[in-house]
């Protein structure tokens, strides 16, 4: 072949190519505006609560959001009576969601404001007067990696998420969990903006999980869920737990935790969103049993456009001693339904005490 016909064939492959890439984008595109809302495509353990969020609207005002040591770890029912009586009365859900995180819990969060409504003055069996939500500090940015190829990433894995991932990194951190943390988001990005499973879930949705629906509802639950131990696992795991208890050292040290800039633009990313004034937001760190080692210690409030929000650190062994007891946890990081009823008091407490000392909020709505 000559030097002319070699080159017209190698701009015919590359024009090939191009049509092949051109094409492929646009019919990615028309399929991606076709679905709609991403977070609306089934994905199993989230449809769940997202069904428990629709069932609610109009009813409840509060929202706690996280991954499993919030799903596991607040109690509804146990919030709403230990704030009743103050300008914090409420009724609240649980919408955490087992393997969550910063991500999920901001698209949650978002779509929760996005449908809510003030509650009534007058007429309601329950006087509310405040809307809340209550979001997981120490929840990871992404997913774990085996959620990557997962539908709970991949439709949810837009550009406004990957805007929020970049700004949960400082110059501060490690230059490989930077790369991680924004790399991940790009490739979960990638998947999602050529669809990848979100039309076969779209027309082949399967049916949410009844058994788990179920659990999360039963005796007013609104979304806790307890994981239960069988006999013949229940011994080796609290032989285990005591033995984390028993090497603890007298006295567990506090590692300073700084605040991610993502942290503070949630918040006003939320507002934004929310057709309700008068919201309140409340970070949560959560407790862990490794905690009475040494525990995280981020800032007690964060500032942000709207004002100041708590941060309730339930971390704190020394504050909180009676919580980290075996008797309350089904591994070292969740809480059982008893622990989740003494946590869920203890923390509704101090936010009760920091609202003493910080002024109550205004009435939701206005």
């Amino acid at each position: 072949m000559d030097q002319g016909k070699e080159s017209i064939s190698i701009r015919k492959v590359l024009s090939a190519v191009a049509m092949f890439i051109a094409g492929f984008i646009l019919v990615a595109a028309a399929i991606h505006v076709s679905l709609g809302n991403g977070l609306k495509l089934h994905a199993d353990i989230r449809s769940e609560k997202l069904q428990l969020m629709d069932q609610w609207q109009g009813k409840a005002y509060t929202a706690a959001f996280g991954s499993s040591h919030v799903h596991n770890g607040f109690d509804p029912r146990t919030f709403d009576v230990t704030i009743a009586g103050t300008p914090l009365q409420t009724r609240s859900l649980n919408l955490a969601i087992s393997g969550g995180s910063q991500t999920e819990q901001r698209v949650e969060a978002l779509s929760f404001l996005k449908n809510l409504n003030a509650p009534p003055r007058i007429g309601a069996p329950i006087e509310s007067r405040a809307c809340m939500v209550i979001l997981e500090l120490n929840a990871g940015a992404n997913f774990t990696n085996e959620h990557l190829i997962h539908p709970r990433a991949i439709n949810i894995y837009d550009l406004d998420t990957v805007r929020f991932v970049s700004k949960l990194v400082t110059p501060q951190m490690g230059l490989q969990q930077r790369i991680g943390r924004i790399g991940y988001s790009l490739l979960a990005m990638v998947l999602h903006y050529t669809n990848v499973g979100m039309l076969s879930s779209d027309i082949f949705a399967p049916p949410i999980d009844h058994e788990m629906f179920h659990a999360e509802t039963i005796d007013d639950r609104r979304g806790l869920y307890t994981v239960y131990l069988g006999p013949d696992v229940k011994p080796r795991v609290e032989a285990h737990l005591r033995k984390i208890v028993a090497e603890a050292p007298p006295s567990s040290q506090a590692t300073p935790e700084e605040l991610l800039p993502g942290n503070r633009e949630l918040l006003n990313e939320l507002a934004a969103a929310s057709p309700v004034r008068n919201l309140s937001y409340v970070y949560l760190v959560m407790p862990m049993l490794t905690d009475l080692k040494n525990y995280p210690m981020p800032p007690d409030e964060i500032a942000w456009s709207g004002g100041t929000a708590p941060i309730i650190n339930m971390a704190r062994p020394d504050l909180y001693p009676e919580l980290f007891q075996v008797k309350y946890w089904v591994d070292d990081a969740h809480l059982n339904e008893q622990g989740a009823r003494l946590f869920t008091r203890l923390m509704a407490e101090r936010l009760k005490q920091w609202y003493v000392a910080h002024g109550w909020p205004q009435r939701c709505g206005g």
